[in-house]
């Protein structure tokens, strides 16, 4: 038995020639975008992306993160100002777009992040740069090369090749030049496990910060 409502809704008539307007879908308001925005605002922070590197997209780092896409990792060294952290950062970007866990560190911060752990800081930062789906890691060879620097970039290197987890890593040294830099076996050995790790591209050019 119809209510009285229902009886009203039911008498209504629309004009000839309009159409009931259908509802939007919440994903395609404004409201959804926003939300998507921060949502991927937040990732890329996490990632280690801010500033210029949230948006960062270039040629070499599409090509770093297409080699990452089908396991291989990617070498990119040479003068500083020729543009290897943006390519690393354009990858990860590009990663995060994608739903995958990635990260942008640098060598030396992640290390300052393992020592923090014995004070008392946030814990698993080692762990997690062996987790990752894709981690790019910048300015190799600033660190300085204690033996427990070497050490532990070392076993974080052997850990991703043996998890078939791709590495970007940027260095103003050549492997060469690296192997040297560090010296004797522990330099043989990071620079023997990048190489077959990596694909070695040298990024060449005038200085970008001082165009």
């Amino acid at each position: 038995m119809s209510t009285r409502l229902s009886d009203a809704i039911g008498a209504l008539r629309l004009p000839s020639g309009v159409r009931p307007a259908k509802p939007v879908p919440f994903e395609q308001t404004d409201d959804y975008r926003k939300i998507r925005a921060k949502m991927l605002e937040s990732r890329l922070r996490k990632a280690g992306l801010r500033g210029a590197y949230a948006t960062a997209a270039c040629t070499e780092g599409a090509l770093a993160y297409r080699r990452a896409r089908d396991g291989r990792g990617t070498y990119l060294h040479g003068m500083p100002g020729r543009g290897k952290t943006y390519a690393a950062a354009a990858a990860v970007r590009l990663a995060v777009r994608d739903g995958l866990t990635a990260k942008l560190v640098t060598a030396k911060g992640l290390l300052d992040a393992i020592k923090a752990e014995w004070d008392g800081g946030e814990r698993g930062a080692l762990e997690r740069a062996e987790r990752y789906d894709l981690l790019a890691l910048d300015d190799l060879g600033v660190e300085r090369p204690t033996e427990w620097a070497m050490e532990t970039l070392t076993g974080l290197i052997d850990a991703r090749v043996a998890a078939g987890l791709p590495i970007i890593v940027t260095s103003n040294y050549s492997l060469g030049e690296l192997r040297d830099r560090w010296g004797g076996m522990p330099g043989m050995r990071v620079a023997s496990r990048l190489g077959g790790a990596c694909e070695r591209i040298e990024m060449a050019g005038p200085d970008r910060r001082l165009a």
